[in-house]
């Protein structure tokens, strides 16, 4: 007899989004695929067959939910086998807490959720597949959990990253409840920056992101990877300690006590050094911006494709094909997005995010769809009979370094969704967002299939003028409706004015139109980005 066990750790979305810096997005996205990893590697131990994911020796990041089946054990074993995983989850989760600190289990504790289901696979695979998948949604639509403090809620000064939860540890001089300071004896602890407060969720995420950090610690070293290419920032001894004294806007007195950065040193000499980078730029005509950019997708319908909707096959063969193509597609992915292209955070199966440099935005969107094709899609198409193509959609923000970390990743997410909607919901798109320091937001979305018209306007755009974009923006937008026939006339007027006037150019503005609001907003995001990159 045959058994199908599907595991899943909650919550996963909130639990990355809530992060105020680089080390705490790479530290929850760590801890989930550790979590991910214990629990299937007691599946192996016990006998399990993996359907997804389908482990490679060198896996990179462990997806938050996985399927094994497992042959000749009796269901109460199994059932065991899942309490078993729950039990090493909250022992990894208190080994977390290195503070000891009673208050961090218990956010630890009530935070996540283990939701698992057990089916038998009876008449066949696809039948035990269905109904396993029924079994867990029935189970998490019942969420049962433990109501912090005594069952009376907490009370006090809440965390300065996720509001959500009381402030266990902090720096500065921040102030609270006297219940709250005699109850939770909040601690002291530099881990956290001056005047903010941590729960116990996000002090783990911090800490693990500390002792597992990357190369790069904040956004400002994501925006300036191209310069740190080229340029050995070690030889800038002051301005390295944190890489937001590469910009001048920020080698002031204030920024540099609150910092903690000034020690025996002056402004003076944070300046000195500063002038000798701005002069090393100028002589090797590197152009410096503050923004960078966040790349976030997963596979389009993944549902209707591991019900085998949109195939005539085997599904158990199907799926278990499928998950060793994406996760060899994982691979490919984290090697496609790393310095000084930018550095990926979480690839695992269909799931991406990732920081890229600006100068290297439209490369890696390319390079990481022609690996889909390359290393998913194709080989699908070929060993299946597919209804439709593979897809995925993503979402891609651009953001000045300086913008809350926390909103950018929302912004993300937002985008993701908007090109799964796009176009009566066809996916297989990108949706651009700008968000400007200004405040100013822009936002566009377009087929994958036309990112190579996107890259060719842009590269002919680069050393013209682009004042033909406002004009025309500015003529049409307070129209109702705008069709292509009566933008084209009056492009053909303003890009003989710009000088680069062609019918190959406006066959590729041709190409880009959908709409006229997402036309005039890639316009501009193509304006942006040649005013940005190098």
């Amino acid at each position: 007899m045959s058994y199908l066990l599907l595991f899943t750790i909650t919550p996963v979305q909130d639990f990355i989004v809530q992060s105020r810096k680089l080390k705490d997005l790479f530290g929850s996205s760590d801890i989930l695929s550790c979590m991910s990893e214990i629990g299937m590697k007691i599946c192996k131990r016990e006998g399990g067959e993996f359907i997804f994911p389908l482990l490679q020796e060198k896996e990179v990041s462990y997806p938050n939910r996985f399927l094994v089946e497992f042959k000749d054990k009796r269901i109460e074993e199994i059932k065991n086998i899942a309490k078993d995983i729950e039990d090493k989850l909250l022992k990894f989760l208190r080994g977390l807490n290195d503070l000891n600190h009673p208050k961090i289990y218990e956010h630890l504790e009530n935070y996540f959720t283990f939701y698992w289901a057990v089916s038998e696979i009876e008449s066949n695979y696809k039948s035990g597949f269905d109904k396993v998948e029924k079994l867990l949604a029935g189970a998490k639509n019942t969420r049962f959990f433990n109501q912090l403090g005594n069952g009376e809620g907490e009370k006090g000064r809440k965390c300065s990253i996720c509001g959500e939860r009381n402030v266990v540890i902090y720096n500065g001089k921040l102030k609270f409840p006297k219940e709250q300071y005699e109850n939770d004896k909040p601690k002291k602890n530099k881990i956290a920056q001056k005047n903010e407060g941590l729960c116990g969720v996000c002090y783990v995420k911090r800490r693990y992101g500390d002792v597992k950090k990357g190369k790069f610690d904040s956004t400002a070293d994501i925006a300036l990877m191209h310069i740190f290419e080229k340029v050995k920032r070690k030889e800038f001894r002051l301005l390295n300690k944190n890489s937001q004294l590469f910009f001048r806007e920020n080698l002031t007195e204030k920024y540099l006590k609150e910092q903690g950065l000034l020690g025996n040193k002056k402004l003076e000499d944070f300046l000195k050094e500063w002038e000798k980078f701005n002069k090393l730029l100028k002589e090797k005509n590197f152009k410096q911006t503050s923004y960078y950019a966040v790349i976030m997708f997963d596979g389009d319908s993944m549902g209707e494709w591991l019900s085998g909707k949109n195939l005539n096959a085997d599904i158990k063969e199907f799926h278990r094909f499928m998950s060793k193509r994406l996760s060899l597609y994982s691979m490919e992915a984290k090697e496609i997005v790393k310095f000084p292209k930018g550095e990926a955070v979480y690839a695992g199966g269909d799931d991406f995010l990732g920081f890229v440099n600006l100068n290297y935005l439209f490369e890696v969107l390319k390079d990481l769809r022609e690996k889909w094709d390359e290393i998913v899609n194709k080989l699908l198409q070929e060993n299946f009979e597919l209804k439709k193509d593979f897809t995925f959609s993503a979402g891609v923000v651009v953001a000045h370094y300086k913008t809350p970390l926390a909103y950018v990743l929302g912004k993300v997410r937002e985008a993701e969704k908007t090109a799964k909607e796009f176009n009566n919901k066809r996916k297989n798109a990108i949706t651009f967002t700008v968000l400007k320091r200004s405040g100013e937001i822009r936002k566009a979305s377009i087929g994958f299939e036309k990112l190579d018209n996107l890259v060719g306007v842009q590269k002919r755009l680069k050393n013209y003028s682009d004042s033909f974009i406002s004009k025309l923006e500015k003529e049409f937008s307070l129209m109702n409706e705008v069709d292509w026939y009566m933008v084209e006339v009056e492009l053909r007027r303003l890009l003989k004015k710009s000088e680069i006037f062609d019918d190959e150019i406006v066959e590729k503005l041709d190409n880009l139109f959908e709409n006229f609001n997402d036309f005039s907003h890639l316009l501009n995001f193509i304006k942006f980005l040649n005013r940005e990159v190098q």
